[in-house]
């Protein structure tokens, strides 16, 4: 028998969680279904921007997020989204174990960051190695820094580096920089950004964190470093392919969305790192999921002939009625 909910949410990340949170606090039936726990959180060891924590980690925060949603009455199921259709009367998400009817979808798969490819790259993950500098790169103040990518992930780095750390080895498989001209001149007067064009990354080594990088050059040469921090700037994968038919998705492989997470399709909503919102951090990926939920429980309400609300919960004082 195939199960139904009002709400499925696609992704347990910060977005997807918290869309969760707020569906299942207006008692409606919300499932959300992930291949993980977390996403990207599981990638921040030490968790410094989000407002109102401190001394916290990703790992933590995503536990966090989880039990709130399953005190308000959520459930969860760990499984893979392989393809959303339309059905009469809602949409039917297929998974790779079982099969769901919803009145309306939320999308927050998030992204998995690009690997550099190297021998010991997973064992000095979080230990040295990270795949987002906006995230990390105050963790290296005065310290020596490494960062190899593409095109505007790798200026950017670069730049985010040269603020905090003593030295940055700016790494490129080209003979000259690609992206935006003025953020080329700029980090090109950088003092402490030392460029290394025509290079890749041979092998990655260390003890307990990583402590060295050997190099090698488009002439064969080969040529080790120090360094307390080397950030891969690869780009990212976004997996989209089970419902690019239903929303519309740019040219960067995000999905467009407008205010509340609306997109293309009246019943499906979406949040997170996977659209094209312009900051990838997690204090807005929790906001979009908050206002993604938000929308789908006011669709499904809509579908009732209800009004919807505006805000998550309301108190009466006397005659007069707060919304917050």
């Amino acid at each position: 028998m195939v199960q139904e909910y009002e709400v499925i949410v696609v992704g347990a990340g910060p977005a997807g969680l918290s869309a969760g949170i707020f569906v299942a606090r207006q008692r409606t039936s919300c499932l959300v279904i992930s291949r993980d726990l977390g996403g990207q959180l599981n990638l921040i060891p030490k968790l410094e921007n989000y407002p109102g924590t401190m001394m916290s980690s990703g790992p933590l925060l995503a536990k966090t997020l989880e039990n709130q949603y399953l005190v308000f009455g959520g459930e969860m199921t760990y499984d893979t989204v392989e393809r959303i259709d339309e059905v009469e009367g809602g949409l039917r998400v297929k998974t790779s174990r079982s099969e769901y009817l919803a009145k309306t979808v939320v999308l927050a798969p998030g992204k998995v960051p690009n690997n550099l490819g190297v021998t010991n790259e997973n064992q000095f993950a979080n230990k040295g190695v990270h795949y987002c500098t906006k995230c990390d790169a105050p963790f290296y103040q005065g310290r020596t820094t490494a960062t190899v990518g593409v095109g505007g992930y790798l200026l950017e780095s670069g730049i985010l580096l040269s603020r905090m750390a003593s030295k940055v080895y700016l790494i490129y498989k080209g003979g000259g920089l690609g992206g935006d001209k003025d953020m080329i001149e700029s980090i090109k007067r950088k003092e402490n950004v030392e460029l290394i064009p025509n290079t890749s990354i041979k092998s990655i080594s260390g003890n307990t964190t990583l402590q060295q990088i050997t190099l090698l050059d488009n002439a064969g040469v080969e040529k080790t470093i120090n360094v307390d921090g080397l950030f891969i700037e690869m780009g990212s994968k976004i997996n989209l392919d089970f419902v690019k038919h239903l929303v519309t998705i740019n040219t960067k492989g995000e999905i467009e969305v407008s205010d509340g997470g609306k997109t293309s399709h009246q019943a499906i909503f979406a949040a997170g790192d996977a659209t094209n919102i312009p900051y990838k951090q997690i204090v807005a990926a929790c906001g979009d999921g908050a206002a993604a939920g938000l929308s789908a429980f006011n669709h499904v309400e809509r579908l009732k002939g209800k009004p919807g609300i505006r805000a998550d919960w309301k108190k009466t004082i006397g005659d007069t009625v707060f919304h917050y």
